[in-house]
């Protein structure tokens, strides 16, 4: 059992489930590629919490899920920034999307491994919001369009900067992964909910 990791991933779920529930629209594209990307983090998280509790009968659908969360949940949040700030897309192609992202889970994490496809895509995902809130940054949309940049920020400052594995001094570089995702998936929802 690790207890810090325990309370940080259960932050980093109850977060993630709080403002997916918070945006979720069953009209507007945006707000439910938003709802189905942080709910995905908010599952695979909530099962990170079982997982560091020492309850290992749950590991299996534990690692799948972390897989879906970086192969489909941060695309989805990609996507719903890309339709706010670049492109519209049609409400119909969210689900065609995500199959096509979960399809393209199966087959790079474990027909043919390819892990740093996630990252990519994860990265992908962030610069497209970074983006698209720069193009919306003006008029009222100043503060959302930050708070999508700060989000976005930090989604990548905790992947490629933070990481999962080691410490900063008694404090577990995994623990500051969940709480600066948790921060992250905030700032972004808030983003999402202001420019939708």
């Amino acid at each position: 059992m690790q207890l810090s990791t325990v309370f940080s991933d259960l932050i980093l779920s109850v977060v993630s489930i709080f403002v997916a529930l918070q945006i979720r629209n069953s009209s507007s594209y945006p707000r439910s590629a938003g709802f189905l990307g942080f709910f995905v983090i908010g599952i695979s998280a909530g099962l990170g919490t079982i997982h560091f509790l020492g309850i290992g009968i749950l590991d299996p659908v534990y690692r799948f899920a972390v897989g879906l969360s970086g192969f489909v949940g941060v695309p989805l949040i990609g996507t719903a920034f890309y339709h706010l700030g670049i492109k519209k897309l049609e409400k119909k192609s969210l689900y065609p999307i995500a199959g096509i992202l979960f399809l393209i889970y199966i087959a790079f994490a474990y027909v043919i491994p390819f892990p740093l496809l996630s990252t990519i895509l994860g990265g992908l995902a962030m610069a497209t919001a970074i983006f698209a809130c720069i193009r919306k940054n003006s008029g009222g949309n100043k503060v959302a369009a930050l708070y999508g940049i700060l989000g976005a920020i930090l989604f990548i400052l905790a992947g490629l900067v933070i990481g999962t594995t080691g410490s900063r001094g008694p404090i577990l570089n995994v623990d500051l992964f969940h709480i600066v995702l948790a921060v992250a998936v905030y700032s972004l929802s808030v983003s999402l909910k202001r420019l939708s």
